[in-house]
């Protein structure tokens, strides 16, 4: 089968096309026939060696990819729960499936936690076989394409991990999405504003800008052209501040963040592409009393929350572009585009 694989760390031009041996089920796994899969900042950071998590790292030569959908082509022993054929969407989280945070759906709280991609090999493939948990059906009747269902379950679980199991959002709140052009981004706004929240989103040109106004951004400021963004949400929320930052940037946003929050406010951070370490003024937490709360990946029970609304189009993911397999490497130079708007999609096969 053909592959995008690495055999060194490095820049775009590790990345190559090669033939490779096709994967066979274990008991209890299915093959999945891939055929599309998402980009993640995550294949950018693996394909370089900055992965934080290295040491548990698939070793070399490794696959990329970690988010994908397709149809079932093969059964391993023993599986019952999913049919050849079936359309699925990879749920890139492998856990042990037996201690009581897995029993329990809370899949992101496993020990054993693996990632599709990171540590085993990934979606940059026309085949990949998982556990048959790990391929989640698409509901009878779905009406997105392969592309779209590739690249929205894992960013609409982890907003929706973010905005509602963790952060907590109500209807009639204001939120901050920080960096709102990205595929995580786009995702968090249109699932805010399903939720009946109030959205002041930011990114670095007005053509984002007028972008995110269209689908669904209340308010949105250039953080280029307005490097001091908190205080225009100040502003903007009569000088309150929101009641809840989204933010997946990192370092680079971590103290403006906090300094667009009310008294009260809870920061939600997952992600770190602009850095690992943030200098935080203690006393702008202190003071405010600011609620921080990290978050990573999702529960399997939000997935059936949301997935319905993935299924029927109520809420879809925005792509910015889609490219053959063959040329992964220019797709992940588009993914770091300053203009890039939305998710980058590999078609294959």
């Amino acid at each position: 089968m053909k592959a995008g694989i690495i055999q060194r760390f490095g820049g775009p031009e590790v990345l190559r096309i090669e033939e490779v041996g096709r994967p066979r089920p274990e008991p209890g796994e299915v093959l999945i026939r891939l055929r599309a899969a998402g980009l993640n900042r995550a294949d950018l950071l693996v394909r370089e060696g900055r992965f934080a998590e290295r040491s548990t790292q698939q070793p070399l030569p490794m696959i990329l990819g970690v988010e994908g959908a397709g149809e079932i082509a093969e059964l391993g022993a023993g599986v019952s729960t999913r049919q050849v054929g079936q359309r699925v969407v990879v749920l890139p989280m492998l856990t042990c499936g037996t201690c009581g945070e897995c029993e329990a759906g809370r899949v992101s709280e496993c020990a054993a936690l693996r990632i599709v991609g990171e540590h085993v090999d990934g979606t940059y493939a026309e085949y990949l076989a998982v556990p048959a948990r790990n391929a989640i059906p698409v509901p009878d009747g779905a009406v997105l394409s392969y592309e779209e269902l590739a690249v929205g379950i894992v960013g609409y679980m982890t907003a929706w991990h973010m905005l509602r199991t963790r952060g907590a959002l109500s209807k009639e709140e204001t939120v901050l999405v920080v960096g709102a052009g990205s595929g995580m981004g786009t995702a968090a706004v249109r699932l805010a504003k399903a939720l009946g929240a109030r959205v002041i989103a930011t990114s670095g040109t007005d053509e984002k800008c007028a972008k995110l106004r269209e689908i669904g951004a209340d308010e949105v400021v250039n953080y280029r052209a307005v490097p001091d963004y908190p205080e225009v949400v100040k502003e903007l929320t009569g000088g309150r501040g929101v009641d809840l930052v989204h933010d997946t940037v990192g370092g680079a946003t971590f103290q403006k963040s906090i300094d667009a929050l009310r008294h009260g406010g809870r920061l939600i951070g997952m992600g770190s592409h602009t850095g690992r370490v943030a200098e935080v003024q203690l006393v702008s937490i202190h003071r405010k009393e600011i609620d921080i709360r990290g978050a990573h990946t999702a529960h399997l029970g939000e997935i059936r929350e949301f997935l319905p609304l993935l299924a029927d189009g109520s809420l879809r993911p925005v792509i910015d572009s889609v490219h053959p397999l063959a040329e992964a490497v220019t797709a992940q130079q588009r993914l770091i585009s300053d203009d890039r708007f939305g998710k980058v999609v590999l078609t294959i096969g």
